[in-house]
């Protein structure tokens, strides 16, 4: 059973899983002091504050706790970012920087395309919308729409 803060309750689902697959996974998470976990999920889904602060203080709190990569890799998924981590572990060591940076994109981007959706905007607008408010180029603006449209067929 989780030590779950009265805090933290409120972010904490309550439903059933398959305890033989929680027990498989080949994570160190289930071994390790939850508390960093919930320090960093409590930052970035806190609903006080402006929601553009976020990221630098998750960052910040991983850089000062030197907190466990698996429980970053956790956070991030937990984050609804779609980030292939076999190619972070292979690629090396990556900064915190970059794991939060690409989540926070992800989410980021599927709002604009979703915000562009609604309002009937052209293929060639949401790309410049990307574009524009992620500042990033015309392939990866089109990747992140790709993978929107993948997800939601």
């Amino acid at each position: 059973m989780l030590n779950i803060p009265k805090a933290m309750e409120t972010f904490v689902n309550d439903y059933k899983i398959h305890l033989v697959e929680a027990g498989k996974n080949n994570l160190v998470l289930h071994n390790v002091n939850n508390q960093d976990l919930f320090n960093l999920l409590e930052i970035l889904l806190s609903r006080s504050g402006r929601t553009d602060g976020k990221k630098e203080k998750a960052i910040d709190y991983t850089r000062k706790h030197k907190v466990d990569k698996a429980v970053i890799m956790t956070v991030a998924g937990t984050m609804n970012g779609k980030i292939d981590y076999n190619e972070l572990i292979g690629e090396g060591e990556k900064g915190m920087v970059s794991v939060f940076q690409e989540t926070w994109n992800e989410g980021e981007a599927k709002g604009i395309i979703e915000m562009g959706n609604d309002f009937g905007l052209s293929e060639e607008d949401i790309l410049a919308r990307l574009q524009k408010k992620l500042n990033v180029s015309l392939q990866k603006a089109q990747e992140y729409l790709y993978a929107y449209r993948k997800q939601n067929a």
